[in-house]
This record gives C-alpha cells, structure tokens and sequence, in this order.
C-alpha cells in the first residue's frame, strides 16, 4: 500500500484550482469542462444562426420584386 501513496499526485484544475483525482487525464475539473462546451456550444449556435440569416436575406433578395415597371 506504500507504492500506491508514493505514486499518487495532487492536480489541480488549470481554471479554478479545485483538487482533481490523479487518474483524470484532463486538466480541467467536470464542472469547468461542462461550462466550457457550453460557452462553445452558444458560439457556434450563434454563428450558424447569423450565417443563416445573411443566406436568407441573400437568397431572398433577388426574388422580391422592386415595384418598377419599365
């Protein structure tokens, strides 16, 4: 049981200093990795929505007509 107390390392998080088990092979804790893909997740919904938008409003332009009769 010595050999396992020797090789076991206290890690920390990078983001918020909270303890992680040494076999977690991330260097952020479950709650910080959560909040990440979440901000990840809104951006790129975000973007997509945005680009979505400009396609729209590009394809639907040439389809309107102006009202001018020539």
């Amino acid at each position: 049981m010595a050999e396992n107390e020797e090789n076991i390392k206290i890690r920390y998080c990078k983001k918020c200093g909270c303890e992680l088990a040494s076999t977690n092979k991330h260097d952020l804790c479950d709650n910080c990795r959560r909040e990440r893909a979440s901000n990840i997740r809104k951006g790129v919904l975000g973007t997509l929505g945005t680009l979505g938008s400009i396609a729209l409003f590009v394809i639907t332009q040439g389809k309107h007509d102006d009202g001018k009769k020539v």
